[in-house]
């Protein structure tokens, strides 16, 4: 059995930059981390695709990875994802966290062979032996190959030195129920999409992590208390009030949404940088008149 580092709710840490997006603001880590300890968070994912670790330079993922470790003050655990990069800067990065004291290491597909998954072996052996930290897969739907078994998947993944576990940002939950099946208590196994966490939680996640959490984290964490206690209905009615929540964000943007409520509620994080797109001062009213609509509170 696995030492399963990440149980229960996980914000994806929003990473947050200067008010012109061109700098890491470190001084703006900490007090977002304290309200999501208040919160009730359970661990912290970061640099991922929230914490727009692709968007970052070598020298900001550290500077984040330094700051996020020494808010968090061993409170919960913490991976740092060191992926969205060449190998060789995923090494890198990989080999700060441990020395940081990161509690695992996780990493996306190569960036230049996604959906093979040979490549995708050998980039995530090169980092897991970088370490002696649990190494975890970040899977993405978009980059993952598509062409393989759970078995097979698990078999290739053999290679991977301290392969500990994997989050799964995807929607196909036969393949993820497989992968719970099949690795039994061998593996940290982590659902990643926020509008079907509940679906996660029944196909025997251990853990989420998610984007969202960074603003409505409560409703996901009494998701997950009515569930372990079989209370299915209250569970899927936090679901559909979250989901309306989160199909609101995307008429907008989920990032520049997300960021923007984030400073709604007193915490500023900057923009997001590109791809994605800030909101504009008409584009946030817009979004809480629409939240107030639904009876969300920005807080």
């Amino acid at each position: 059995m696995t030492d399963k580092i990440a149980r229960g709710i996980w914000p994806a840490l929003a990473t947050p930059f200067t008010d012109d997006g061109s700098a890491l603001a470190p001084e703006r880590v900490a007090p977002l981390v304290s309200h999501l300890l208040d919160q009730g968070a359970n661990g912290f994912f970061v640099t991922g695709g929230t914490g727009e670790g692709a968007a970052m330079r070598v020298e900001e993922r550290k500077a984040m990875t330094d700051t996020t470790i020494a808010a968090v003050s061993a409170a919960v655990p913490l991976i740092v994802q060191v992926g969205a990069t060449g190998t060789e800067n995923a090494v890198e990065l990989a080999r700060y966290a441990a020395a940081a004291g990161a509690d695992a290491i996780a990493s996306v597909a190569p960036v230049d062979h996604p959906n093979n998954l040979q490549a995708a072996v050998q980039h995530y052996a090169d980092i897991g032996a970088a370490t002696d930290r649990p190494f975890y897969v970040y899977w993405i739907a978009q980059t993952a190959d598509a062409t393989i078994t759970a078995e097979q998947y698990l078999e290739a993944m053999e290679a991977v030195p301290n392969f500990s576990g994997l989050k799964f940002t995807d929607s196909n939950f036969y393949f993820f129920q497989r992968l719970v099946d099949l690795a039994s208590d061998r593996l940290n196994i982590i659902s990643g999409p926020d509008e079907i966490c509940l679906g996660g939680m029944v196909a025997g996640a251990d853990a989420a992590i998610g984007s969202t959490y960074n603003i409505m984290p409560k409703i996901f964490l009494r998701m997950r208390r009515h569930f372990e206690a079989g209370e299915i209905r209250p569970a899927m009615e936090l679901q559909a009030q979250a989901n309306r929540v989160i199909s609101t964000m995307m008429r907008f943007g989920v990032l520049g949404a997300l960021k923007a409520e984030l400073g709604m509620r007193g915490l500023p994080v900057g923009p997001p940088r590109a791809p994605n797109n800030p909101l504009n001062a008409e584009q946030q009213t817009a979004l809480r008149r629409d939240l107030d609509a639904l009876g969300f509170s920005v807080e």
